[in-house]
């Protein structure tokens, strides 16, 4: 790289939350786990809320655009004599003291009765064996079967082969990569991970992520397929008494396994400034990013007022409610150079065919591409002076040369890309057949 600066950017939060308490059976905060559903073309949501009781349900919601969500009736549950609402797991399991933190549709599941998967906490028996993490699956997303036992236990019973012990704070990735399930874990105050082939049997979970410093706790994280790799969410609690917020940064991984946090000066989803609706809290909900169009959502928790124990005077009873924050697509960074100009050379790679687009934005500036040999010699007929200089903001901007609209020429040869940008900002590239 040359010229170029690497800019990280955050995701932009809707102005108002798109679910907040409002049902008799939601007195307490939510969690969120937000699927878009291709077959039934619907958004569908599940999220945690509690009783006035203090005990636990999970609730079903919809939505058409992400934004505004209604909540069927679907007569499944009763609450003070009536089954007239959106619960689809009641306080009956473990006296309400479950939350299911991730819910997904498995594209991998080939039986149809455990096409929804869940991955979710029961502080039940809390000084004894059944505190821990359970498992469940659904043919439809409303009618669960639980596994009798947690998978990952609080309390890992001396002389077995229990695994933990493991927290409250946890998720689910579905790694359609390398078809398996992720859990990802509490092990306060950093994070584990654990891996299954058939969502039964797990790996002992082994701390894969670390806090810095004693006045930081890695609360949760969330990690989804991207492409050929992986990203996630980091949330991370601030102990500090000056700040005690949370806030959601960018990690990444090239295997699933092994993660690291981006050198991003900022988190992807922050708490809002004064007199916003998630002032200290924002952290990562259970379920990956929903492509609309040219945007990710990114569905998540936020609240204005502070995560307990805290003592300080600046605080709030405000409820937790679901938020919305929203990135172009692929827009977590990108190369950026200004009119005196910069380039990029990739990495040598086999060039298979098809078109060559860029996600950019140079409509105001310019962005030509070269394909250079292994040897950096540029190829006949794909030189900087052939290419038709792009001037356009599209996530599918598609480079074209005087003697070629694709790479046809080029398929089976070894490259290497040379980008120059000209007040342009450059975030992903591609080959499409």
């Amino acid at each position: 790289m040359r010229g170029v600066e690497r800019v990280f950017h955050r995701a932009q939060v809707h102005p108002r939350p798109v679910l907040t308490p409002e049902m008799p059976w939601e007195a307490g905060g939510f969690t969120c786990s937000v699927i878009y559903d291709e077959t039934e073309c619907v958004f569908k949501m599940w999220y945690l809320t509690g009783l006035p009781s203090g005990r636990n349900v999970t609730c079903y919601a919809v939505s058409e655009d992400g934004i505004a969500w209604r909540r069927p009736s679907l007569g499944l549950v009763e609450y003070q004599g009536s089954k007239a609402n959106n619960i689809v797991i009641g306080p009956e399991y473990h006296e309400g003291l479950d939350h299911y933190e991730s819910v997904l549709k498995d594209s991998l599941e080939s039986d149809p009765a455990r096409r929804y998967k869940a991955l979710g906490w029961s502080s039940y028996d809390w000084d004894g064996p059944l505190a821990g993490i359970y498992t469940a699956v659904s043919p439809d997303g409303l009618h669960w079967t639980h596994t009798p036992e947690p998978v990952f236990r609080y309390h890992p019973r001396p002389g077995t082969k229990d695994l933990g012990p493991v927290g409250d704070a946890h998720c689910l990735m579905i790694d359609t990569l390398q078809r398996r399930y992720v859990a990802f874990l509490r092990h306060l105050p950093h994070r584990g991970i654990s891996f299954s082939d058939d969502f039964a049997r797990w790996t002992q979970p082994e701390t894969f992520m670390w806090a810095l410093n004693h006045q930081q706790e890695l609360y949760n994280n969330s990690g989804f397929v991207y492409g050929d790799q992986y990203l996630g969410l980091l949330s991370v609690f601030d102990l500090d008494p000056k700040r005690h917020d949370i806030n959601c940064w960018l990690i990444s991984s090239r295997n699933g396994r092994d993660w690291e946090r981006s050198p991003a000066p900022a988190p992807i989803i922050g708490c809002g400034e004064v007199g916003e609706w998630n002032r200290f809290m924002s952290w990562n909900g259970g379920s990956p990013p929903v492509r609309i169009g040219d945007r990710l959502y990114f569905y998540f928790r936020g609240s204005a007022r502070r995560h307990g124990p805290y003592e300080g005077p600046d605080n709030t009873d405000a409820p937790v409610c679901v938020g919305l924050a929203t990135l172009r697509l692929d827009g977590f960074a990108s190369l950026d150079a200004s009119f005196d100009g910069g380039e990029v050379v990739t990495t040598p790679w086999r060039i298979e065919g098809g078109e060559l687009l860029l996600n950019a934005k140079c409509d105001f500036g310019e962005i030509r591409v070269e394909l250079m040999d292994e040897a950096d010699h540029p190829l006949a007929g794909y030189t900087l002076g052939d290419c038709l200089p792009l001037r356009a903001d599209s996530t599918a901007l598609q480079v074209r040369w005087k003697e070629h609209s694709d790479l046809a020429g080029a398929a089976g040869k070894t490259v290497r890309l040379r980008f120059v940008l000209k007040n342009a900002r450059l975030y992903s590239y591609r080959c499409s057949k």
